[in-house]
């Protein structure tokens, strides 16, 4: 029976962990610290200033185009429609195009032409003050307007109807009990009190009458109040929701328009500082060209120092031991073992590297004298192949 003191399976989990670690840790070293040029570490930046542009372009034009079709309310909603879109999209071209000639002169030609930047301000002013306005009319089509409810009021009717049936019984009771007691034309005074009675009952339920008609009124009238009051306060809740909105929906406008002239100034730095780059590049790759041309010509020199006469005195010795290549400068002075009378000038040679990489066979600068590799992962693959022919 095989025992082990510790768990081989988790033994042999943390070491696929730690090689698995490393190896992610050298992918991510050696993509975190890889040289990009301006153009490549800016690119994606470019790209959403673009695209923030664009918004905010097409921001500005919602805005400006629902403050512009309110001046046409007059005509047709086509023609009406056909109009301020037409207006907004000159506007919007005018200050693109002037304002992208602002920063094109900025930028290029360092010198800003009056004409240019005028109108750009113009039209960046006027593109503000019209989104401005339109942000303030927005609100009236996202929040609706305050619906006025009518009162619901008691009708009369019934309390009419009732009393004046209660009425007409006691009128009946009364002319019957008139009709009846009625004799020779005369009513006798015990039965005139009793006609009294009634008359005065009658007009009790009269009066009931009016009251109740009177309470009607007063809670009709108190229903009215309340429902006025409740669209007022409706009113009110909506203006001031109205004016909330009116004013982040400025504040975004405003904000739109700097993003604007935002993204145009960093579209052009960023084109400005990758000409300044591909000119560079350029310029090196001319200045390579003319040093491998001179480094194949070094062994001429100049004129009247070719010729080497015979009164040429020999150094006596052992020839001077060439001049290594500096950090600093890495120039290259190229030496000869013999010196006439006239001294030979040499030209010196700007190099461009100093090593070649045995795994990649890329010239490359050495930092120090043990720098070998060109980068960490010509150095992990050369290690590896060690250990592989090791094994």
């Amino acid at each position: 029976m095989t025992t082990f003191s510790k768990n081989p399976h988790a033994e042999a989990r943390k070491k696929l962990n730690f090689k698995i670690f490393h190896l992610r840790l050298n992918e991510t070293l050696e993509e975190k610290f890889k040289h990009k040029r301006f153009s490549e570490r800016f690119a994606m930046a470019n790209a959403a200033f673009i695209g923030m542009s664009v918004i905010a372009q097409f921001a500005s034009l919602t805005t400006a185009f629902t403050m512009l079709s309110y001046l046409f309310v007059g005509i047709n909603l086509i023609a009406r429609v056909a109009c301020a879109a037409a207006l907004v999209l000159m506007i919007e071209a005018i200050k693109r195009e002037s304002t992208n000639d602002v920063m094109k002169g900025a930028f290029q030609y360092k010198e800003i032409e009056k004409f240019p930047a005028l109108l750009a301000v113009i039209t960046v002013c006027a593109s503000i003050y019209i989104s401005v306005e339109g942000a303030k009319i927005l609100p009236s089509f996202f929040i609706a307007d305050a619906v006025e409810t009518s009162a619901i009021l008691k009708s009369s009717d019934a309390i009419n109807s009732d009393f004046a049936a209660r009425i007409a019984d006691k009128e009946a009771e009364r002319n019957q009990y008139r009709k009846n007691r009625l004799w020779q034309g005369r009513l006798s005074s015990k039965d005139s009190k009793v006609i009294k009675e009634y008359n005065e009952d009658i007009k009790a339920l009269q009066g009931q009458k009016d009251e109740a008609l009177r309470a009607l009124n007063e809670a009709n009238q108190r229903t009215k109040a309340a429902v006025s009051a409740t669209y007022q306060t409706e009113v009110e809740r909506v203006t001031k929701e109205r004016q909330e909105l009116g004013k982040q929906l400025v504040i975004t406008a405003v904000t739109f328009e700097v993003l604007f002239l935002l993204s145009l100034c960093f579209s052009w730095w960023y084109h400005t500082e990758c000409r300044k780059e591909k000119e560079k590049g350029e310029t090196t790759e001319v200045s390579t060209q003319s040093v491998e041309k001179e480094q194949k010509g070094t062994t001429e020199v100049h004129r009247g120092t070719t010729e080497v006469h015979p009164e040429t005195t020999e150094v006596t010795g052992s020839p001077r031991q060439q001049k290594k290549p500096s950090f600093i400068d890495y120039e290259e002075v190229n030496e000869t073992t013999e010196v006439t009378e006239k001294t030979i000038e040499v030209e010196k040679v700007k190099k461009e590297f100093t090593r070649i990489c045995p795994a990649c066979a890329t010239p490359f600068v050495h930092n120090s004298a043990n720098h070998k590799y060109c980068s960490r992962s010509c150095m992990v693959k050369a290690r590896k192949k060690r250990l592989k022919e090791d094994k």
